[in-house]
C-alpha cells in the first residue's frame, strides 16, 4: 500500500511543480484507492520499470531494495517516502539493468507487483513486449511469486489503440507465467469498442456528458468447457471516473477468489513414468499419443481420483527417456521439469521425491506417501557341509582336545613306569597313543590297567572321551540337517569394515553424505558407484555380494517375488539394515511453478491422507496383491520344517567315515606287513 502511496506522493508532489497530465494524476489516485482496499501493511512490494535513461535515486534505506537504476522522476519522492516509513519493504526492477537475480536482500517474497509500461511506447506490441520483458526479469529472481496480486498500469498512450483487446494481450502474458490474481489499468478511449469506454454524468440541466474514464480489467479462467486456459475476453471490472477528486463507478472486488472447485472437464496434460519394474502394468491405446493410458499404479489411481475430483479430463502424454532427470551438460531443461517448465504439461507424477529442484523450479503438492530409504547389504549365505565338522568346537576347543590327547599317552607311560605289576603294553608310548584314540573313538583296549593311578586315570579319560563324543555326534547330526548360515552384517560399522563398495543414484543420495568433516560420509562417496539403473544395483548386490546399496524395502520385496526381475533374483536375498533410514523422503506431484489448482489438490490430497485412502491404495492395489500372492506361494509350509537326510546333507558324513576306512584299512595293511617281516 505504502508503495502506491509514495508513487501518488511523487506525482502529486510533481502536479505542483510541473504540467502533469491529467490522465497521469488520476491513475495516482486510482493506484492510492486501489492499495488502500486491497493491500494490506507489512506486505512486501516489488514494482518493475522498463526505461532506458535511467539515474540513480539518492536516498537508501534499509527496508529499499534497488534492482537497478532508476529514474528520480519516477522514484525519487517514492525514496523520500520509505524514509518516513518502515512498514513496508520496496523493491524495484528495471529492465535496463545488469542485476545478479541471486542476490535477493529482501526477507520475504513480494506479494504486490506493479508493473509500470515505459512512457516511450509507439504501438500496443511495444506495451505488450515491455510487460513481457519485466515479467521475464521478475520471474528469474529466486524470490519470485506468480500467486502475488500483479497491478499491470498502462500509461502516456500516444497512438490509437483498443482497450479491451490491448488489455486481453496483457493478460495473455501475464497467464504465461501462470500469473492469475491480475488486474490492467488503462486509460479508455472513444475509440474503444466496449459500450462503457467512458463514463457518463448528468448535469443538473438533465442533459448526459461524456467523461474520460480509467478501466479496470481481469479474465477469469475454466468457466465452462469451451473456456479453460485461454485468454479469449478481457472482463471490465470497473472504471475510475477522471473528473474531480475521481472515483469508482461500481466499486467491484479487484482480486475475486479465483480458485475453482470444478474445472468442468478441461484437460490436465500428465506427464508420467512407470517404473520399468511395472512396465506390465502400462497400456497403450494405438493412435494418438493423446490416447496413452496407464493401469491402476497406486499414483495413477490417487491422480485419478483428484482429477476427478476437480472434473478435470486428464490426458497421458508419452512417457519420455530420463523423465527425473534436470538439466543437460548445456543446461537444458528435460525430463518432467522442462516439460513442465515450457508448458507442456500441467502436472507430473511417477516416483517424484521432494528436492531442491522440484522446490525451486517448479511447484509441489503435498506429500502423500513417506518412502523409507535404507541401506541392503547381501544376506548371509549357509556354510558349506564339510565345514560342519571343524564347527562343531571353536579353534580353543579343538587346541585342547588336540592338547589332551598329546597329554595323555605321556600320562600313562609315565603312571605305568613307576609300578613293577603294571602291565608292559603300557610303558610302550606307542601303545599307549593307541590306547587313548581308542578311547576318544569309544571301542574297547586291548588290556585292563592293573594298578590303582592307571585305573583312575582312564576311567576319568574316558568320561572325558564319551562327553566329546556325544557333543560331536550331536552337533554333526545338527550341521548336517542344517549347517546354518555365515555370520550377517548388522551394522553400517561391519559395512565399513567389511570393504564392499556402495552403488546407489549419485542424484537423489549424494546430498546425504556431503558432511566433509564425516570421514564416514567422504569414504562412502569415495567408493561409490552410480547406480543410473537401481535393479541392476541390487542384483550386484544379491548375486555378486561386492556392493552395498540404498533402496526403498517396498521396491526389494517386489522386485524379489512379483516383478520381471523375480527369476533373476531366486535364491539371491538382500538383507536390510536395521539401523535408521539413509532417507526419508515424500512421494508427491509436480506442477508449473505458480499454478493456480495446486491449492485444491493440497486440499483435496490432505482429505485422502487424513481418511486413509491413499494407504489403502498402497496397500490394496493390484501390485501389492500380486505381491501377497507371490510372497505367499514362496513361504514354506509346515511340512517343510521337517528335513529329510539325503545324500547331500549325509556328504561330509559319508566322507569322514570314508577317511576312517581308510585309516584303518592302512593300519592293517601295516601291521601286516610287520608282522610277515619279523615273524
Amino acid at each position: 500500500m505504502y508503495m502506491i502511496l509514495l508513487t501518488l506522493t511523487c506525482v502529486t508532489v510533481a502536479r505542483a511543480d510541473v504540467s502533469t497530465d491529467v490522465q497521469e494524476w488520476h491513475i495516482v489516485r486510482c493506484l492510492r484507492s486501489i492499495s488502500q482496499r486491497y493491500f494490506s501493511t507489512g506486505e512486501t512490494l516489488a514494482m518493475s520499470l522498463h526505461e532506458e535513461a535511467l539515474h540513480t535515486s539518492g536516498r537508501r534505506s534499509e527496508n529499499f531494495t534497488n534492482w537497478g537504476r532508476v529514474s528520480i522522476d519516477v522514484v525519487g519522492y517514492i525514496s523520500e517516502e520509505i524514509h518516513r516509513s518502515e512498514s513496508r519493504s520496496v523493491v524495484i526492477s528495471n529492465v535496463f539493468t545488469d542485476y545478479d537475480p541471486t542476490e535477493w536482500k529482501s526477507n520475504h517474497k513480494p506479494e504486490i507487483y506493479l508493473l509500470l509500461t515505459p512512457s516511450s511506447c509507439n504501438h500496443e506490441s511495444d506495451i505488450v513486449q515491455s510487460v513481457k520483458s519485466q515479467l521475464k526479469r521478475l520471474s528469474s529472481y529466486p524470490e519470485w511469486n506468480p500467486r502475488a496480486r500483479f497491478v499491470v498500469t498502462v500509461i502516456n498512450i500516444s497512438f490509437k489503440y483498443n482497450a479491451e483487446e490491448l488489455s486481453q494481450r496483457l493478460l495473455v502474458q501475464l497467464w504465461e507465467r501462470k500469473i492469475l490474481n491480475a488486474i490492467v489499468l488503462i486509460p479508455l478511449t472513444n475509440t474503444s469498442q466496449s459500450q462503457v469506454a467512458t463514463g457518463t454524468r448528468r448535469r443538473p440541466d438533465g442533459l448526459v456528458m461524456e467523461v474520460s474514464a480509467l478501466g479496470i480489467y481481469t479474465w477469469f479462467p475454466y468457466q465452462g468447457p469451451n473456456q479453460c486456459s485461454v485468454v479469449d475476453e478481457a472482463v471490465l471490472l470497473d472504471m475510475w471516473l477522471m473528473e474531480g477528486e475521481g472515483n469508482f463507478v461500481r466499486n467491484s472486488f479487484f482480486f475475486p477468489r479465483k480458485a475453482y472447485d470444478n474445472f468442468h472437464g478441461c484437460e490436465l496434460r500428465v506427464a508420467t513414468r512407470v517404473t520399468d519394474f511395472r512396465a506390465q502394468n502400462t497400456i497403450l491405446k494405438s493412435g494418438n499419443n493423446r490416447d496413452h493410458k496407464f493401469d491402476t499404479n497406486f499414483e495413477i489411481r490417487l491422480l485419478k481420483l483428484i482429477t476427478r475430483t476437480m472434473n478435470f479430463t486428464l490426458i497421458f502424454l508419452p512417457q519420455i527417456k530420463n523423465f527425473r532427470k534436470v538439466q543437460e551438460e548445456s543446461g537444458k531443461y528435460i525430463g518432467y521439469t522442462g516439460l513442465l517448465m515450457n508448458d507442456k504439461a500441467d502436472i507430473a507424477v511417477g516416483g517424484i521425491i521432494r528436492s531442491a529442484t522440484s522446490t525451486n523450479l517448479t511447484d509441489v503438492t503435498r506429500s502423500y506417501w513417506k518412502v523409507r530409504w535404507q541401506w541392503f547389504v547381501p544376506c548371509p549365505v549357509k556354510f558349506p557341509g564339510w565345514q560342519s565338522i571343524f564347527r562343531i568346537f571353536s579353534l580353543s576347543g579343538w587346541s585342547c582336545i588336540l592338547l589332551a590327547a598329546m597329554l595323555a599317552p605321556i600320562v600313562i607311560v609315565f603312571l605305568a613306569r613307576f609300578r613293577i605289576q603294571e602291565n608292559e603294553s603300557f610303558k610302550r608310548f606307542m601303545d599307549a597313543v593307541l590306547d587313548v584314540w581308542a578311547l576318544i573313538l569309544g571301542v574297547s583296549i586291548l588290556s585292563l590297567p592293573r594298578t590303582s593311578p592307571l585305573r583312575l586315570f582312564f576311567s576319568a579319560w574316558m568320561c572325558y572321551s564319551l562327553a566329546i563324543n556325544t557333543v560331536f555326534q550331536a552337533y554333526l547330526t545338527t550341521y548336517l540337517v542344517d549347517p546354518g548360515f555365515e555370520k550377517s552384517i548388522t551394522s553400517i560399522e561391519e559395512v565399513f569394515t567389511s570393504g564392499t563398495k556402495y552403488g546407489f543414484s549419485s542424484t537423489y543420495f549424494d546430498r546425504n553424505f556431503n558432511d566433509k568433516a564425516n570421514n564416514k560420509h567422504q569414504e562412502i562417496l569415495r567408493n561409490r558407484i552410480d547406480c543410473v539403473d537401481m535393479v541392476t544395483c541390487l542384483l550386484w548386490t544379491a548375486k555378486y555380494r561386492n556392493i552395498s546399496s540404498i533402496c526403498n524395502p517396498g521396491l526389494v520385496e517386489y522386485f524379489y517375488y512379483a516383478s520381471k526381475y523375480s527369476d533373476k533374483f531366486r535364491g539371491s536375498r538382500l538383507c536390510e539394515l536395521k539401523e535408521a533410514s539413509v532417507l526419508a523422503s515424500d512421494l508427491l506431484m509436480v506442477v508449473q511453478k505458480g499454478s493456480f489448482f495446486l491449492d485444491r489438490m493440497n486440499d483435496i490430497i490432505c482429505r485422502l491422507v487424513e481418511s486413509g485412502i491413499s494407504t489403502y491404495f498402497n496397500k490394496f492395489g493390484p501390485e501389492t496383491y500380486r505381491l501377497l500372492k507371490a510372497k505367499s506361494s514362496a513361504s514354506k509350509t509346515v511340512a517343510e520344517d521337517y528335513h529329510a537326510l539325503t545324500m547331500n546333507n549325509m556328504q561330509s558324513a559319508f566322507y569322514l567315515l570314508l577317511l576312517g576306512h581308510s585309516l584303518g584299512l592302512i593300519s592293517f595293511l601295516m601291521e601286516m606287513l610287520y608282522f610277515k617281516i619279523h615273524l
